[in-house]
């Protein structure tokens, strides 16, 4: 036994040897988000509330070659300072990233996507409360544009929940300077609980979103001018009653911003989205339910108060229309992250773009 004991540890020396200690760097990262949210809607489908509250999201790991390990924990505190309703999100996942291909498997952060979804898709209330993904995530880039999928399981199926998880895919792709086309695709899944009675049913909601766009930045003295046009179609189901519901519609994006300015209209119109939303809410559409409209209109006008490498601060003014109601809401979020990347090249030419993703 002490004979097998000492080649263990002989081959276990010998293969450390080989590995240069250069080759695994302890990898690190802080994430921290703060945000204010004032809504006073009066359309009859959205509530009106305030979110207040912040987000500390530190990692550390090991990290070889293009792999890397991390483990860490999000930390959702709101601003009255109780216990009560603060949440912990453990955060433990694998990550894989090269020039063209990247991956991540377990649950890791939403801002690991190379663009955020849009309002339709994803309601911005429910990132502030569930930074993380919790399955895996496929990436390619090209110079000319990305193709990303992943698989979020929302909710695991127990005694007296539902499973919930969908399928994304994202991509866009630019084969001029001045032409892009892209596109959404969702496959989103509810099941029973365990031994439900029929109350329950299974449920799936489809979603088709292509877009063609023009980036005329270039022609312009502005930093961004971007013009989407695009379809979206949702296909929604209860499996019990069988039949489709196939709202769709029109789906109209404008951003323009000049230096520290930005507007941001998002304009609808078409058949009223989420129809089961009255019945399931968010634990099936993870989308803004302003689009239960069928005509529905969103301007926002924002600030970069800050805007550095590490550091996002946006304020941010919101108009919000529906037919017969005019809303409005307020946004400050400010998001600060730092990496071990980062920090080694924090005085290089390299590091001194804006940090992208603020949520």
């Amino acid at each position: 036994m002490s004979c097998r004991r000492t080649h263990i540890l002989l081959v276990v020396t010998l293969l450390a040897a080989l590995l240069p200690a250069r080759a695994q760097q302890v990898a690190w990262s802080v994430d921290m988000t703060a945000f204010f949210d004032n809504r006073e809607y009066g359309y009859s489908k959205v509530e009106s509330q305030t979110l207040f509250g912040t987000r500390l999201s530190p990692e550390i790991g090991v990290r070889i070659g293009h792999s890397a390990i991390m483990a860490g924990a999000s930390w959702v505190q709101p601003i009255d300072g109780s216990t009560e309703n603060a949440r912990i999100h453990p955060t433990v996942y694998y990550r894989y990233s090269s020039p063209r291909f990247r991956m991540s498997m377990g649950m890791f952060p939403r801002t690991q996507l190379i663009e955020n979804e849009p309002a339709i898709l994803q309601y911005d209330s429910l990132t502030y409360y569930r930074p993380n993904i919790a399955g895996a995530l496929f990436q390619y880039v090209h110079p000319k544009g990305f193709a990303e999928l992943y698989v979020d399981w929302r909710q695991v199926q127990t005694e007296v929940k539902r499973e919930a998880f969908m399928v994304v895919f994202n991509g866009r792709w630019q084969p001029l300077p001045y032409l892009f086309a892209g596109g959404h695709l969702v496959m989103n899944h509810l099941a029973r609980p365990r031994h439900s009675d029929d109350r329950y049913t299974v449920t799936d909601d489809l979603i088709v979103s292509p877009y063609v766009g023009l980036d005329l930045t270039p022609c312009t003295p502005l930093d961004t001018l971007t013009l989407k046009v695009g379809y979206h179609l949702s296909l929604d189901r209860l499996r019990n009653v069988g039949t489709w519901h196939h709202p769709q519609g029109l789906l109209v994006d404008l951003r323009a911003e000049w230096r520290f300015l930005g507007l941001h209209n998002t304009f609808y119109k078409g058949g009223a989205q989420m129809p089961l939303y009255s019945q399931l809410g968010a634990q099936l559409n993870q989308g803004d339910p302003f689009y239960q409209s069928p005509t529905y209109n969103r301007t926002d006008i924002y600030a970069y108060l800050f805007r550095k490498s590490y550091l996002n601060c946006l304020a941010s003014f919101n108009l919000h229309y529906t037919p017969g109601n005019l809303d409005f809401q307020q946004q400050l979020v400010l998001r600060f992250y730092l990496d071990d990347q980062a920090w080694k090249e924090r005085k290089t030419a390299k590091n001194r773009g804006y940090l992208k993703n603020i949520l």
